[in-house]
This record gives C-alpha cells, structure tokens and sequence, in this order.
C-alpha cells in the first residue's frame, strides 16, 4: 500500500533541520520500499505491506533516535489523501473569490491531524474553516500569515500539521505514480 508520512515542523525558520535524503535512507532502512521526499518540509511517500498502526511506534522511536528530537508525524493512505481531495467542501467560485483579495500569497490549506477531531466550521472575517474527521480544510483570502483563525485551529488537537492546496494536489499526482 502506499502511504504519505507529514512530519510536522521539520525545516522551517532553519529549526529541526532533516536532510530529506536521510530521512529517505531512514525508511529505507526499516524496510518501506519506493521511498520519496518532496521539498524540504517534510513530506514522504512510501510502500508498506504494513497498517499505520503497526509502524507508526518504529517509525517515531528510529527518527527520534536518527535526528535527536521528535516531531509528529502524520500518516495518510493513497485513498484517504485521494478521497480528501474529492470532498473539497470549497466551490471553485468560494476559491476564486479568496484569490483575487491577494494574488501572490497561498489561500487554500488542508491541515491533517493524526486524531479524530469535532466536525465544525470555524470563521472569522475573510477566513473560513471546515473540519472533517482528521483533516481541516482552510480557505483564506490573505495571506496565513495573518490569520485570526489559525491559532484556534491549532488548538484543536496538539498534531496539526498544514499544506498547502498545490502540495496536497502534488503529493496526490506523485502517490499515483
């Protein structure tokens, strides 16, 4: 089965740096096969005979020992990430809209979550997020930066980690590979 690992907080501000090249030998090394990164910021794809919750434990106790800390890390399957994709509660016209309040900046985020979470819809002027099982979808027509709704996104289980719309589309096209 193919599978996504989203190690949250690796390589960013110059903290926690990870060698995507020996975080790939890492896996390689427990026995996943097709191991590949994309970009810097701690996004793996790999195959396993294996159930996340058989190697989820190896997994954290080898990075914490390779790298010298921890971070979470969180797993999607091909399907779960595929199936994430289809039920984009966003319409093309919502997106479009975020898009031309500020054209350089990213407006569509999906944070994953390695735990169940309420599902809600959170608010705030200019911002919108829908939460759905494991994962948030967040659309914002400013940049991230300035968000008044993240921090209480954040809040809602202590292992978010966030993407954005064009990686997650990415990750789909290089799992499909």
């Amino acid at each position: 089965m193919r599978y996504l690992a989203l190690f949250r907080g690796i390589n960013v501000g110059g903290r926690n740096i990870v060698k995507m090249k020996e975080l790939k030998e890492l896996f390689l090394e427990l026995g996943f096969s097709d191991v590949r990164s994309y970009i810097q910021s701690g996004n793996l794809l790999f195959s396993s005979d294996q159930a996340i919750s058989e190697f989820s434990e190896t997994v954290t106790a080898a990075f914490t020992e390779r790298f010298g800390f921890s971070v979470p890390i969180i797993y999607r399957t091909k399907d779960e990430l595929f199936s994430l994709i289809e039920n984009l509660p966003f319409t093309a016209e919502e997106i479009l809209e975020a898009e031309m309040e500020e054209t350089n900046v990213e407006h569509l985020y999906v944070y994953f979550s390695s735990s169940e979470m309420v599902p809600q819809e959170l608010s705030e002027i200019g911002e919108r997020a829908i939460v759905k099982s494991k994962d948030i979808y967040y659309l914002t027509d400013r940049s991230i930066r300035f968000s008044k709704l993240t921090p209480k996104l954040n809040k809602l289980t202590d292992e978010l980690t966030a993407r954005n719309w064009k990686t997650v589309i990415k990750l789909a096209a290089l799992l499909k590979e």
